[in-house]
């Protein structure tokens, strides 16, 4: 059938016996001729093969042409006379192999002291991840951070400064307490007490509906005696955000906090410009900058959780930038929420004045812990009750 629609194509239409032996070069026309008018003809031929998918590698005729691993484009930036040119470079893009599990649920951590059953998982990170654990002899529910062997080195540090935290009161400083600390299977184990959810998740289990000032107040209270604490001993935290401001119990001590996760801590006496530490959102500028940098910065982030609180929503789209921070301070004079009594008003009016303490450009205007502990916001009396 083929082999004829060729020998219909190449004699123009004709069938008879004449024409084919003709264009078969029976009659002396160039083979050259011949052969022109053969590879036009199988043009549209070949060209519905590649149409369907064939393969000619594999002779496989396929609908469907085979998947490609996608690529992604790496970009480079090269400063040139005349600008920046832009170059892209194809990077292939590898399969991700799931790292194999080291802990499961039901296995056992056992440090020299201790044993604790594997519950569930409460979290994970770069970092490794925070277990629920059961210690087998007490019955007591403990949270245990699993630190990545390639970490070894921050986790050495982090049992440092927590080592250094106990020279405090835990509970009276609102600061998560340390328990223990030992090696399996080359991870590292650090032992604390569990506590209820996160500020952040509570938020978001309330559709991050904004707090009363009153509540805030409750919370802002127990973050300055934290902070103050810290600051005592010559330590900053870091990583002050809603994730790590723990609600010990929500139902049965509503509002009561402890500061958890001293990994990026480090001391003030110690601590370089140009360190890179601090959630982005919460970043201070002196962060930002490079600058020489103290316990302020801890303050900085306490002011955005403070208008997170407040507004139920992050003070700028995760991006720190003090002319977005400063406009949007300025926003309590609109709270757009119905009316509030002279007491409500009263009370909003000094949040917002500590607020604005707290987010100063310079850190040496910057309130402090004690200082803010004093502010009238903290020492007000009026709806002190929730």
């Amino acid at each position: 059938m083929l082999l004829h629609w060729l020998v219909l194509v190449c004699s123009g239409g004709k069938s008879n016996s004449s024409v084919v032996l003709y264009h078969l070069g029976k009659t002396g026309v160039p083979r050259s001729h011949i052969y022109f008018q053969l590879l036009f003809a199988l043009l549209p031929f070949f060209l519905l093969l590649l149409c369907c998918g064939f393969d000619f590698h594999s002779a496989v005729l396929s609908r469907h042409r085979k998947k490609e691993k996608m690529s992604t484009f790496q970009v480079h930036s090269k400063s040139a006379a005349g600008g920046t040119r832009i170059q892209f470079e194809m990077v292939p893009k590898f399969k991700r192999h799931r790292k194999k599990e080291r802990f499961l649920r039901a296995d056992t951590l056992s440090s020299p002291v201790n044993t604790y059953k594997i519950h569930k998982v409460l979290g994970q990170g770069v970092y490794g991840k925070v277990v629920e654990c059961k210690n087998v002899d007490s019955k007591e529910k403990m949270a245990v951070k699993i630190v990545e062997r390639n970490l070894s080195a921050a986790a050495v540090k982090e049992v440092s400064i927590l080592k250094n935290l106990r020279q405090l009161d835990e509970n009276k400083n609102n600061l998560v307490r340390f328990v223990e600390h030992f090696q399996q299977k080359g991870c590292s184990c650090l032992v604390f007490e569990i506590l209820d959810m996160s500020l952040y998740d509570f938020l978001k289990k309330r559709s991050f509906n904004p707090l009363r000032v009153s509540e805030m107040r409750v919370i802002a209270q127990q973050m300055l005696v934290a902070l103050n604490a810290l600051k005592s001993i010559g330590l900053i935290h870091g990583d002050i955000k809603p994730d790590n401001i723990m609600l010990v119990n929500h139902t049965a001590q509503p509002f009561k906090i402890k500061l958890i996760d001293f990994g990026l801590a480090h001391s003030a006496s110690k601590i370089t410009a140009g360190t890179k530490i601090q959630a982005v959102g919460y970043r201070a500028p002196e962060v930002m900058l490079g600058c020489p940098m103290n316990e302020a910065i801890d303050m900085w982030s306490l002011g955005c959780v403070l208008a997170f609180m407040y507004l139920g929503r992050h003070l700028y789209p995760l991006r720190c930038e003090y002319e977005s921070m400063r406009i949007l301070v300025k926003m309590h004079a609109t709270t757009g929420k119905g009316e509030r009594s002279d007491t409500e008003a009263e009370d909003t009016r000094a949040f917002i004045s500590l607020l604005k303490h707290i987010l100063q450009l310079y850190p040496a205007k910057r309130i402090d812990p004690r200082e803010a502990l004093g502010h009238h916001f903290i020492t007000l009396l009026l709806l002190k009750k929730l």
